[in-house]
């Protein structure tokens, strides 16, 4: 009878973990935060170059060092930028080794517990073990944040600032669920490490998020034709690039290939001028 109210009591204790946190360090539940570390003084942000690196810089409040903060499970939250929906994910289980924003999955390398840290403010720690560190407290911009062993000490601390612009229970938009939907992965590009730039390998053309070919790509290869394109694509994507030997690509103004066509056969550094994408072929 003992080792069942011990179980209970333990098990009780676990339930209630998400909430006793929610005073830790500024964190009050599911929003969306800007995330200071208490060493340096810098926020968790998204590089806007290729928006996957994770680094800390000066506060310039700005979607990329925004993060909404939602439920994984009993005790976790998943991490997701405001600039592209990508969530904090641990690569590794290794000390010194940097986080990076990926495509959301729900994996457990993507579910993090907000934990109380000896002077009041808060520890991000992985499933995996290990919790959020700037390397050597270092206070410049553009230090990589990566994950280490816990020891407490002011360059694991971080603070939380809630913004408004983010209502977790309120109705899903298109453009937010675009990461949500099974029926794009495969159409997601592969990060060339060497160039820090998403593409894909083969014949076919990638759209790109920001113009320039910056940020997170949709390729689509030689062959295939897309009929049903949500309305938030061309919100979404704001340039194109043409890999191996695409003959042309033509894009509609309407699903299933109806409405205005309009053809190209090279980079497009700005799709402003094609208007609405509603369907498309590559050839």
């Amino acid at each position: 009878m003992n080792v069942l109210k011990s179980q209970f009591g333990r098990a009780a204790a676990l339930a209630c973990v998400p909430f006793a946190v929610w005073a830790q360090g500024g964190f009050n539940g599911p929003g969306r935060y800007e995330i200071t570390n208490v060493r340096s003084g810098k926020v968790i942000d998204l590089d806007r170059n290729n928006q996957t690196t994770v680094i800390q810089f000066s506060s310039r409040d700005t979607d990329n060092q925004q993060w909404n903060i939602t439920p994984a499970g009993p005790g976790y939250w998943y991490f997701r930028n405001a600039m592209n929906g990508a969530a904090l994910e641990a690569m590794d289980m290794r000390n010194s080794t940097p986080v990076r924003g990926m495509p959301f999955t729900g994996s457990p390398a993507q579910q993090w517990r907000i934990m109380p840290s000896r002077d009041g403010n808060a520890l991000i720690t992985s499933r995996l073990g290990k919790t959020l560190d700037i390397p050597n407290g270092q206070v410049r911009d553009g230090v990589r944040v990566q994950t280490y062993d816990i020891n407490g000490n002011p360059n694991q601390q971080f603070t939380f600032r809630r913004l408004v612009g983010f209502n977790p229970g309120g109705p899903r938009r298109e453009e937010d669920d675009w990461d949500h939907d099974r029926r794009w992965e495969r159409y997601y590009g592969h990060m060339d490490e060497r160039d820090h730039q998403w593409g894909m390998a083969g014949d076919g053309v990638c759209f790109y998020r920001q113009e320039g070919f910056r940020g997170r790509a949709f390729c689509v290869r030689a062959g295939d034709e897309l009929r049903h394109l949500p309305q938030s694509f061309s919100e979404r994507f704001r340039s194109a690039r043409v890999f191996g030997h695409v003959r042309v690509v033509a894009v509609f103004s309407e699903e299933d290939f109806g409405g205005q066509r309009t053809r190209f056969d090279h980079d497009q550094p700005d799709l402003r001028g094609l208007g609405r994408i509603a369907s498309l072929r590559v050839f």
